[in-house]
């Protein structure tokens, strides 16, 4: 194993190692301008094909347009005679009777009954949509598109039999009104970790932060803290891991926040020296919060099963009027009291959900089973661990520690506030308080500090 420590530099990212070339750049350059014309040339393709029918495509009426003008523009956008006539009233300040917009309609040869395109038209000009992006939309908007944006006649019924012969499972799968769900594919354990802040208690001084591996679904940690927005906590989270499990994960997923960087630079150093596709830069992933697909469905889960319970507790105190969560001091209070007990439930879903058996799901391709199992004996699945070996030993991470992390505060409050409970209040040294082990406890321990607090600031 590779024993030298990692430098300063290293973990925030050497030059010579993250040097892009002038070549590169310009290659790239000349790529992305030829990307962009291939579509230019696909959207002047999609218009020409929309264009270039039997049937006129009216465009939006210019000021001081004709009456005629009008009625045509508002007819092909499908709208009832009623609803022309509407328009025409509010919005162009024309009274007409029905009978006359009938009599204008007649004079312009606009119906809708009589002028359906041929089957070979409405079904050629349905797969040329369908490959521009509109092959999600059901029958009806299709068959809007055909008639308004197209210029191609086709009734709704004709639509949905073409549709259904195009596009059959898509057809089936719109008609049993389920949500489709993107599709999450993991070659094994530490290929992806999933992380991600939870801020649902953070209204009353609490922030949890949270790791899963997204072919297992295990939780590798489950924090909660004063803070799960400064990267010097968030980044011990993930070197504790590391010298946990002794491995370095093939690629980890976060958003783009600032809470993020360090461990971003932490696992590109880490990876720098590996050989493969994704070594180096390209181990980190970002994209938005609501898109880390496998922990925003941890969050979901965590809701039901620890949030509500916190949530209601807190409020209830709010209501009592015990609580002001815009009080510094009372939030202090709170995760004093609170935060160990928290802890200690989180401890407790993790282990719970990291043996609990997942179900195999209707109409998807996942692996199912016990997250541990999954985790370390992916080989019942055809997988193996995507992780490497750390390159550094324990003394090199015991540095990025002291040098690029900090410490949870105890109990989640500040020193000044520890410092005023012990000498001031109540004159007990911090390890005196212990673990608190029920919600009550905890909640007369609050009350108590809260009225000593009071007493002393009067």
């Amino acid at each position: 194993m590779y024993t030298a420590k990692l430098s300063h530099a290293s973990i925030l990212g050497v030059e010579a190692t993250f040097r892009f070339d002038e070549a590169f750049i310009s290659e790239d350059a000349i790529l992305f301008d030829l990307i962009m014309a291939i579509h230019m040339i696909e959207m002047i393709i999609l218009i020409c094909l929309c264009v270039t029918t039997v049937h006129a495509i009216f465009p939006y009426p210019r000021n001081g347009a004709l009456l005629d003008e009008l009625v045509a523009y508002y007819f092909s956008r499908l709208y009832t005679q009623n609803e022309i006539l509407g328009f025409l009233l509010f919005v162009h300040n024309v009274m007409l009777s029905k009978r006359t917009l009938k009599r204008i309609l007649r004079r312009l040869n606009l119906r809708r009954r009589g002028i359906e395109n041929p089957l070979v038209d409405i079904v050629s000009k349905i797969i040329d949509l369908r490959r521009f992006g509109y092959d999600q939309v059901d029958y009806r908007t299709m068959w809007r598109l055909l008639n308004t944006f197209c210029g191609v006649h086709a009734t709704q019924e004709t639509v949905r039999l073409a549709l259904t012969v195009i596009d059959t499972d898509g057809v089936n799968a719109r008609r049993r009104r389920r949500l489709i769900r993107r599709s999450y594919h993991s070659r094994g354990p530490n290929y992806c970790l999933h992380v991600d802040g939870y801020d649902k208690l953070k209204p009353f001084g609490i922030s949890i932060h949270g790791c899963m591996d997204g072919f297992s679904r295990k939780i590798m940690w489950l924090t909660a803290s004063h803070t799960n927005k400064n990267p010097r906590h968030v980044a011990r989270n993930y070197v504790e891991h590391l010298k946990r499990y002794k491995r370095v994960p093939r690629l980890i997923r976060t958003d783009a926040g600032t809470e993020n960087v360090l461990i971003h630079r932490i696992q590109i150093a880490l990876r720098s020296r590996h050989n493969d596709h994704m070594a180096g830069v390209n181990s980190v992933s970002v994209g938005r919060s609501t898109a880390n697909q496998r922990i925003e469905m941890l969050w979901s889960f965590l809701m039901r099963n620890f949030t509500t319970f916190w949530r209601n507790l807190f409020n209830s105190l709010v209501e009592d009027g015990i609580l002001s969560n815009t009080d510094p001091l009372h939030l202090e209070c709170v995760r004093f009291t609170f935060l160990p007990i928290i802890q200690v439930h989180l401890n407790e879903f993790r282990e719970l959900w990291n043996m609990h058996r997942i179900r195999r799901q209707r109409n998807e391709d996942q692996f199912y089973g016990i997250p541990d199992v999954m985790y370390n004996q992916p080989i019942i699945y055809g997988m193996f661990d995507q992780s490497f070996a750390l390159p550094c030993d324990d003394a090199a991470l015991d540095d990025i520690l002291d040098q690029y992390t900090e410490q949870h505060l105890q109990r989640g409050a500040s020193h000044e506030f520890r410092q005023l409970i012990t000498l001031n209040v109540t004159g007990l040294n911090i390890e005196a308080f212990g673990v608190i082990r029920t919600p009550d406890v905890a909640k007369a321990l609050y009350r108590l500090l809260v009225s000593l607090l009071l007493q002393l600031v009067l």
